[in-house]
C-alpha cells in the first residue's frame, strides 16, 4: 500500500500512453502513433526512480512489441537499450504472445494443471473418496483454468478449445470430478458473474462500460442497458466487455 501511495504522482508525458500500476508491478503501454515514443517513456521513469530513490531491476524488466498476425508492413520500433525485446511475456499470471494469441498461456495452463492431477492419483489411490477428490479438483485445477479466463477464453481457437476439453474429459473420466466440465461452460460462466457485478458502479471495471442507451419507449426487457461499441475488429469484439455486451443483448 505504502508503494502504491509513493507511485501515485507517477505518470505518462502523453495522454495517448498509459501506465498500468498494480501493487509494485507497473507496465508502461505505448502506441505505435504516440506522439511521445516508448524510449522517451522509459526514460521519464528511471527519471521519476532516481528522483525518488527508487531502482528499476532492468534485469527484470521486458520489452514486448504487439503486432497483427500477418501484417502486410511491420516496421519495428527502437529497442530500449539493456532491456531485452521478448516474444512473450507474463503478466499477472497470464502469459501475453506478441501477436496476441493465448497458446502458449493454455499450453502452461494445461502443463500446470496435468501435474497437479499427478496429485489428485496420489490422493486417489490412498482411498480419498470422490466427494473429497472433486473438492481437491476444484481447489487446485478449475482454480488455475477459471484464472483471469475472461482475458484469454474469447481469443481462443476451436484447437485449443478442443485440447482443454479433452483434458477436461480425461480428468472425468478417472473420477476425478463429479460432473463434466467444458471451457465453454467455464469462461460463460465467468463472463455472467463478472460482467454482473461491472454493473454497480463502485466496481473498480464499471468504467470500461460504454454509456446507458437513450430510448423512451418501452422495449421488451434486455440483457443490459449499454451502449453497444463500434468494434473496428474482430479481436475488438471478442475481447471481454464487447463480447459480454453482445452476448448478453
Amino acid at each position: 500500500m505504502l508503494y502504491a501511495i509513493m507511485e501515485s504522482d507517477l505518470h505518462t508525458l502523453s495522454v495517448m500512453n498509459m501506465l498500468v500500476k498494480y501493487a509494485d508491478d507497473t507496465n508502461l503501454l505505448v502506441p505505435s502513433d504516440s506522439d511521445v515514443d516508448l524510449i522517451e517513456e522509459f526514460h521519464f521513469v528511471q527519471q521519476w526512480a532516481e528522483e525518488n530513490r527508487m531502482v528499476i531491476n532492468i534485469a527484470k524488466t521486458k520489452e514486448i512489441v504487439f503486432k497483427r498476425p500477418n501484417p502486410r508492413l511491420h516496421i519495428a520500433p527502437l529497442p530500449i537499450t539493456d532491456v531485452q525485446q521478448v516474444s512473450t511475456a507474463k503478466l499477472l499470471g497470464v502469459t501475453l504472445c506478441e501477436i496476441l494469441r493465448f497458446d502458449v498461456h493454455v499450453g502452461n495452463v494445461l502443463k500446470m494443471c496435468s501435474q497437479r492431477v499427478y496429485l489428485l492419483k496420489l490422493l486417489r489411490d490412498q482411498g480419498l473418496p470422490r466427494p473429497q477428490l472433486n473438492i481437491v479438483f476444484d481447489a487446485l485445477v478449475l482454480s488455475r483454468l477459471r484464472y483471469a479466463v475472461h482475458v484469454w477464453s474469447g481469443f481462443m481457437s476451436v484447437e485449443l478449445k478442443g485440447q482443454v476439453n479433452s483434458f477436461l474429459k480425461r480428468v472425468f473420466k478417472c473420477g476425478f470430478c463429479s460432473k463434466l466440465h467444458t471451457i465453454e461452460a467455464i469462461a460463460d460462466d465467468a463472463d455472467t458473474d463478472l460482467f454482473r457485478k461491472m454493473a454497480n458502479p463502485l466496481h473498480c471495471l464499471h468504467s470500461l462500460l460504454p454509456p446507458v442507451k437513450s430510448c423512451n419507449h418501452d422495449l421488451r426487457p434486455k440483457g443490459h442497458i449499454y451502449e453497444l461499441p463500434r468494434c473496428d475488429s474482430e479481436m475488438h469484439k471478442k475481447s471481454f466487455v464487447s463480447r459480454c455486451l453482445f452476448k448478453y443483448l
